[in-house]
């Protein structure tokens, strides 16, 4: 017997966020959990003017890529809200989010969109994760909640760092604390496993590109698409510790280099590494940076921002360079083509004739609704 706050629902396709998407009566439901054409019995739990949100009551028909996770506690930990879908079916609705929202925001825009990148690794790919401790738990944190989901393994993880987790839990045990310990543990540029507490005073290694085997294809995707030309100047924002700085350097012998970065701890490590005379490390916010920046007609920007994007200035101001080419990788499609749509309103506005190239998916983080971007912005 169905109830009144339940209904019947197909699955059209999957959400940005991961959740599925289906209509009923003139509103968009948004299902966690979903599989694309899951036939399901739902029952909602916010409900608004023109959309809901609903909670899975029963499966009454699993889609076609609807499988069981590889990882027991799938279902209810916080970090892979896709592993009940199969790979396949990950690209494809990744492949289908990034251009469907690009197209939103900048109808208009043409460019060559080519096929999702494939990672190397569907499972064993993380490099730095955060476990929890608290209680005599440890793991992460369950979905939507602080309760921790106890893990002696992580199928998404690379096995040098899981064959450390008795050594972690001990650790944070010796602390004796009542409060949650956040923990970090990574492999480190020496190959090492690392682990430590994450404190208000120490916030971890900082942003590091979590799957170093994709991470290998993306750079050199970014490299071939910033071309052979000798730039006056190469500026790499959101620099991280150089995972970008310096390949493009190597690359561009006879450019000046500029990396800039907010994150101290990123900044120490890439002036660390730095011997080249020719690159200077800013720490700084891009925005700030860009406002005093003096970015020229043959100079290459490469840019990759945090989940947030860039800013409506750091767009407007990379227009009104009309530098070369620039580079965008970025990590949240609604941020991308947010960012692309102020850029290109702004070029447009200050005459300036830019074309966007190319854009293509990659799959940097298997078994979650994440996705990674890149695209080619250049003079037209």
């Amino acid at each position: 017997m169905v109830s009144s706050s339940q209904i019947k629902i197909k699955i059209e396709k999957l959400a940005i966020g991961g959740a599925g998407i289906a209509r009923h009566d003139g509103l968009v439901i948004f299902v966690p959990q979903a599989a694309p054409e899951d036939e399901l019995l739902v029952e909602f739990t916010n409900k608004k003017k023109n959309f809901a949100e609903a909670k899975i009551v029963e499966i009454l028909k699993p889609g076609p890529s609807r499988r069981t996770p590889p990882c027991p506690v799938a279902n209810v930990c916080g970090g892979c809200n896709w592993q009940h879908i199969t790979e396949e079916e990950q690209r494809r609705q990744k492949e289908s989010l990034v251009l469907e929202t690009i197209k939103k925001f900048n109808p208009t825009l043409e460019f060559e969109y080519l096929p999702l990148k494939e990672s190397p690794r569907v499972f064993r790919y993380r490099n730095r994760i955060q476990p929890k401790y608290h209680n005599g738990k440890f793991g992460f944190f369950a979905r939507n909640s602080h309760d921790i989901v106890e893990i002696t393994d992580c199928p998404i993880t690379e096995e040098v760092l899981t064959a450390k987790f008795p050594e972690a839990r001990a650790f944070a045990e010796a602390k004796k604390s009542k409060d949650l310990l956040r923990m970090e543990m990574y492999i480190s540029d020496q190959e090492e496993v690392r682990f430590g507490l994450i404190t208000d005073e120490d916030d971890g290694i900082g942003f590091s590109q979590v799957n170093r085997f994709q991470n290998e294809d993306l750079l050199k995707t970014a490299l071939e698409w910033a071309g052979d030309h000798q730039y006056e100047h190469v500026f790499d924002l959101y620099a991280g510790s150089g995972n970008f700085t310096f390949p493009l350097a190597a690359k561009y012998k006879n450019s000046g280099i500029t990396a800039v970065e907010l994150n101290p701890k990123l900044v120490e490590r890439g002036r660390a590494q730095n011997k080249d005379k020719r690159l200077r490390y800013f720490l700084s916010d891009v925005e700030s940076y860009m406002k005093r920046a003096s970015v020229g007609k043959q100079d290459l920007v490469l840019l990759d921002p945090p989940r947030a994007g860039a800013s409506e200035y750091i767009m407007r101001a990379l227009a009104a360079s009309q530098a070369k080419k620039i580079i965008y990788i970025s990590c949240h499609p609604v941020s991308l083509a947010r960012d692309l749509k102020w850029f290109f309103e702004w070029s447009q506005k200050l005459g300036h004739k830019y074309q966007l190239a190319k854009v293509q998916a990659f799959e940097m983080f298997p078994q979650t609704d994440h996705v990674e971007t890149i695209a080619e912005l250049r003079v037209d």
